[in-house]
């Protein structure tokens, strides 16, 4: 019987006796259809550090009993967890970190600090939470030092000096301190103002002369632009020809020389249709590749003559010494070997003759006739699902209902919709994204394990599991999640997206990048609880997210310009305040010129009507006014 006292619970114990039945205890649970979300959330939290403990919870595929335990001396990790956040464990029992208690700011790294009972920690007699006395909090404080410093040296150990301009580079990005931890990367940037350990830099070996980290950011563009023609891309088996499809992502000098998902092939005249066929088989699907010429020897240049691809202009030779430019431009040579030297040259890959037979080989059917290996069988039959659809009621909470639908498997591989598919029993789970996908192009289905065992071995482009759905590779996830960072970027700025008419009397062009996201986010974003379940379709919603953001799966077409609106209405702190107050004006009213003045008191460009600038008695262009901003 446990008595709870003022600063411990104290237990006596009631009853023993000798047994001959094994150690263990059996615990079975009765748990309504409209309660298993939750409970299976609270299994993940509570029991994911209990190495002792075996699930058998055929309703949830994620809850299995060969997850992974990763345990440190002053810290532990399990794939069990669903907290991205620092989280502690009392003798393995779960406990998130109150981090305002605590005194500091959230530090997204998803491992738990260790703790026993002895160390001074103590929870709440509810055993719900802990206490945070001023002595807890310094056994904590020196707990996340002693783990800081842990993953700072990891971090420096990763860190080579000598040629790798890819650390290098990594370093001069400076976006965020990172690490491999447990199959996947982490930023740890949070962990520097902790530890006592300073961040090691890379040097570059051989450069002297030449200020390698000026060089990457004044020109990095014209670099690699100055080795190489991207003439295609590869990524999820789709070759693209490059001057077609524009820029591509992670077509970069810090992805090409740093990050192992891309790979360069270069080749000296054309790519014949059986090597193309070759390298789409070798590569990852999820991978980028890209395939480039090299262009001819760079020229020296004159400085009468302006030419980026010279070396005078791109080095600025008129910077150095006329006795030091040959040493500089070897330097330069030297740097450009160590951003090609991961690049495969194409012409010298031998294309197995395995590879070239098969491509020959056919096949016998059942009715005696011959068919090529590869070629795409005509599907028949019928499976029998439940669809779901809108309700036409409020239903406790739901979303959907899901009704018996027939489908014929030639209808299924030949329609233009995706379809995402779960076992009857994870219905919950699919209720809770049915509340997201009203914009987009997506049927929910459930079905039996026997229709599952029947469509799993079948080639279905547009028929997914739920869980490939959240991988995060198709083009509705990257709508929906994009969709979702915008909307949180517009409640950010809340008054600047209601205020865009006014914005763009002094900044057209900032207006126009919020009305695209705007209409964007219209678009594609739903929200959660619209048509019932807001609580289920926020977290649905926000699991995506983290899936999103750890593996930058957004729509690249407007993410890119998102993230710099974010950029430059956290520049323009005054903007979300000054349009909550003014409320609404026209182009005539005095507030245009507070607002301009204050645009170019942040050096943030406005419209060329704005400077009225004039030098020798004409108006500077727009490309001067730039330059005076920079």
């Amino acid at each position: 019987m446990m008595y709870e006292g003022e600063d411990l619970n104290t237990i006596d114990l009631l009853y023993e006796t000798p047994t001959e039945e094994r150690n263990g205890v059996k615990v079975i649970i009765p748990v309504k259809y409209s309660d298993r979300y939750s409970f299976n959330k609270k299994i993940k939290e509570q029991l994911c550090y209990f190495e002792d403990v075996y699930f058998d919870i055929p309703s949830d595929s994620s809850i299995t009993n060969d997850f992974t335990i990763v345990r440190h001396e002053h810290f532990q990790f399990s794939e069990l967890s669903t907290d991205t956040k620092l989280h502690i464990c009392l003798d393995n029992v779960y406990y998130p970190l109150d981090f305002d208690k605590i005194g500091i700011k959230v530090i997204n790294f998803p491992v738990a600090l260790r703790f026993n009972l002895t160390d001074g920690l103590y929870p709440t007699p509810n055993r719900e939470a802990l206490r945070y006395t001023q002595e807890a909090k310094e056994v904590i404080k020196e707990k996340l030092e002693i783990i800081s410093d842990y993953f700072i040296n990891k971090y420096n150990e990763s860190v080579e000096e000598g040629m790798n301009i890819g650390a290098m580079i990594q370093y001069i990005e400076n976006s965020t301190l990172s690490i491999k931890f447990n199959e996947h990367s982490y930023n740890i940037e949070s962990f520097r103002q902790f530890s006592k350990t300073q961040v090691k830099i890379p040097v570059l070996s051989g450069v002297n002369h030449l200020s390698f980290a000026s060089l990457y950011k004044a020109r990095r563009s014209f670099i690699l632009d100055g080795i190489c023609t991207l003439k295609f891309n590869l990524k999820n088996d789709r070759l693209s020809d490059s001057s077609k499809s524009g820029h591509s992502w992670r077509y970069n000098l810090l992805d090409i020389t740093a990050n192992p998902n891309v790979t360069v092939y270069f080749y000296q005249d054309r790519i014949s249709g059986v090597m193309k066929d070759y390298i789409k088989t070798i590569s990852n699907k999820s991978h980028d590749v890209f395939f480039v010429k090299f262009k001819n020897p760079m020229e020296l240049g004159h400085r009468s003559k302006y030419n980026i691809n010279t070396y005078y202009h791109l080095l600025e030779l008129n910077k150095y010494p006329k006795s030091e430019w040959r040493e500089i431009i070897k330097e330069y040579q030297f740097i450009k070997e160590c951003i090609t030297e991961k690049m495969i040259n194409l012409d010298k890959i031998v294309i197995p003759q395995s590879y070239i037979d098969s491509r020959k080989k056919v096949k016998i059917l059942s009715n005696g006739s011959q068919q090529a290996v590869g070629r795409k069988q005509k599907l028949k039959g019928e499976i029998i699902g439940k669809r779901a659809e809108d309700l036409q009621k409020w239903s406790d909470g739901r979303t959907c209902k899901f009704v018996p639908i027939t489908y014929k498997l030639e209808d299924l591989d030949n329609s233009k919709h995706l379809k995402i598919y779960a076992h009857h029993d994870d219905y919950l789970k699919l209720d809770a994204l049915y509340g997201l996908v009203s914009k987009q192009k997506i049927e929910i289905v459930t079905f039996s394990q026997r229709e599952i065992n029947i469509i799993k071995d079948l080639k279905i482009h547009n028929l997914i599991t739920l869980e490939t759905f959240m991988e995060g590779k198709t083009a509705p996830f990257k709508r929906m999640v994009t969709a979702y960072f915008i909307k949180t970027l517009m409640t950010k700025y809340r008054f600047v997206f209601e205020r865009t008419l006014q914005v763009g009397y002094t900044s057209i062009g900032l207006r126009s990048k919020l009305d695209k996201l705007s209409k964007y986010a219209s678009d594609n974003y739903v929200i959660p609880g619209y048509s019932g379940g807001s609580g289920q379709s926020k977290e649905f919603l926000d699991s995506m997210l983290v899936v999103a953001e750890e593996n930058k799966l957004f729509d690249m077409n407007i993410y890119p310009e998102a993230v710099e609106v974010d950029e430059i209405l956290t520049k323009l702190a005054f903007l979300n305040t000054l349009c909550q107050q003014v409320g609404y004006y026209n182009e005539e009213a005095p507030m245009v010129g507070v607002m301009t003045d204050l645009f170019k008191y942040y050096k943030h460009k406005v419209d060329l009507k704005h400077y009225n600038i004039r030098v020798n008695e004409e108006v500077i262009t727009e490309e001067q006014i730039e330059q005076l901003i920079n």
